[in-house]
């Protein structure tokens, strides 16, 4: 019995404790699938564009006003006269090319004579170009390319090779006559530092790549003129639809084996590069997934908590259930079904180890009377005092119980009938002296004890409980407040 309690028990615990963890990790998993799934969309129509336009139109704004200065270098009188006049005077291209750097704070400016084929910077004359020299070929390809101006990432030989971008714009005269290409230098380690800028800002990766996938432009300068994104793993499987678009913003996602990987693609006309702006989807969903881990720890907590209470209060309850039905609620001992109990275990050990039992069967004398009389709170009030003296007078291993209404019932172990008659009459005595008060008188009654020893031939609980109550009838017809024996014998007679 008390093992399929404690498994209902425990059946009952566990499935509290799965029901509690799966309703928290589900409702948990729900609710992030629900916010991964708008966090993603988000990025994809409104953030992600959004951060891409804004970066689209700064770096727009720094590439356009060197472009222009570069035009009107261009198209300065000064510098289109200074050609035509054979180039003399070296001191004056210095001065203009070192007043367009301090002017608007350029890295470089220079002018190559197609005429002299002169390379002028704000130092002076560089060098000659020439098609044998690699680093010059740049100036020939412009040359023979239909286009105003372009953007070049190349060493600075004027500046110990210093990565730059080179705004490269042609010079003709009013005739149409090529005279040369000028232009100015950004240094890419302040673009570098600007797109890193945009990378602690938006949290973004920025770079630029050209036409043909070759990235121009990136906050890791190894990267620059080495490295084309259709070597790239993951984009690059992405790389010829991002260089056909070249329309508005577009939107696409792969991923490089180690993170799922949201891009923006922008293309910029006036450079023929195109603008990428990555976002790691990891990192927007960091803060939907530290949610899911607080939930998932908040119910594996909450589930901890609800089942110690659980327990608790099972325990509680199962306490008080478990006295309710072993005791008697008047007085607190065992009652009858308890001390049944008790006795069928104690006749097994009897029979185990040969020892004798013996029942003291108990009755209040005149109990009626006194209910009647001074009613039953005076009534009760007696049992539960008896209770007590009973309780004082045997020893830890004996069993005492209430049998019902006035009857009391006690099981003394390993103990002989001489020894059972000594330890009634001591309880006897005791309970006489017991006294009530009440408004008028004091009360006080007397019990009669019938008494039975076990033999190995009457070791069993209904033969010693008729022993036992025969020896109390047999007290209460002898005058009352006292202790009789019974046997066998006398239940013959």
């Amino acid at each position: 019995m008390l093992k399929q309690t404690f498994y209902n028990r425990k059946t009952l615990l566990v499935i509290l404790c799965f029901l509690l963890l799966f309703t928290f990790t589900f409702t948990s998993l729900i609710s992030y699938r629900i916010t991964r799934d708008a966090l993603t969309t988000n990025l994809k129509t409104e953030t992600l564009p959004l951060i891409s336009d804004n970066i689209f139109s700064e770096i727009q704004q720094d590439l356009i006003s060197p472009i222009e200065n570069s035009s009107l270098m261009a198209n300065d009188e000064f510098l289109i006269d200074w050609v035509h006049s054979g180039e003399k005077d070296t001191d004056e291209i210095t001065r203009y090319l070192s007043r367009i750097i301090h002017e608007y704070g350029y890295f470089s400016s220079f002018f190559v004579s197609e005429n002299t084929k002169n390379y002028y910077y704000y130092g002076g004359i560089l060098k000659q170009i020439s098609t044998a020299d690699e680093h010059d070929i740049w100036y020939y390809t412009f040359r023979a390319a239909d286009k105003k101006y372009d953007l070049d990432v190349d060493t600075n030989q004027a500046s110990q090779d210093t990565v730059t971008i080179f705004i490269n714009h042609r010079l003709q005269d009013q005739n149409g006559t090529f005279l040369g290409v000028t232009g100015v230098g950004l240094e890419m380690q302040s673009i570098g530092k600007t797109l890193e800028h945009y990378r602690e800002r938006y949290h973004h990766e920025v770079y630029m790549i050209d036409a043909s996938g070759l990235i121009q432009v990136h906050p890791d300068q190894e990267l620059i003129e080495t490295t084309n994104i259709k070597n790239l793993p993951g984009i690059g499987t992405l790389s010829q639809q991002i260089l056909a678009n070249t329309e508005g913003t577009n939107i696409y996602e792969y991923n490089n084996g180690k993170a799922d990987i949201v891009i923006s693609t922008r293309y910029f006309p006036d450079f023929d590069w195109f603008l990428i702006v990555e976002q790691d989807k990891t990192d927007t969903l960091k803060s939907a997934r530290t949610s899911l881990m607080i939930n998932i720890s908040v119910g594996v907590f909450v589930t901890l908590l609800v089942t110690l209470l659980a327990v608790a209060t099972v325990n509680l309850f199962q306490k008080r259930l478990e006295l309710m039905a072993t005791s008697d609620d008047l007085t607190g001992l065992f009652n009858r079904r308890k001390f049944e109990e008790l006795f069928q275990r104690e006749i097994f050990f009897a029979k185990r180890y040969q020892h004798q039992l013996s029942l003291l069967f108990i009755d209040i004398d005149n109990f009626k009377s006194i209910n009647d009389t001074y009613g039953h709170p005076v009534g009760d009030l007696f049992l539960k005092k008896l209770a007590g003296c009973l309780s004082e007078g045997i020893r830890e291993i004996d069993v005492l119980g209430r049998w019902g209404g006035e009857e009391f019932i006690i099981l003394l172990n390993q103990t002989g009938p001489e020894e059972a008659f000594l330890v009634a009459e001591r309880l006897r005595l005791a309970a006489a002296e017991i006294q009530i008060n009440t408004a008028n008188q004091t009360l006080s009654t007397t019990i009669s004890i019938g008494i039975t020893t076990s033999t190995p031939e009457t070791l069993d609980m209904q033969v010693l409980i008729k022993q036992a109550d025969q020896a109390l009838l047999n007290a209460k017809r002898s005058g009352k407040n006292k202790s009789c024996t019974t046997t066998n014998q006398d239940l013959d007679n």
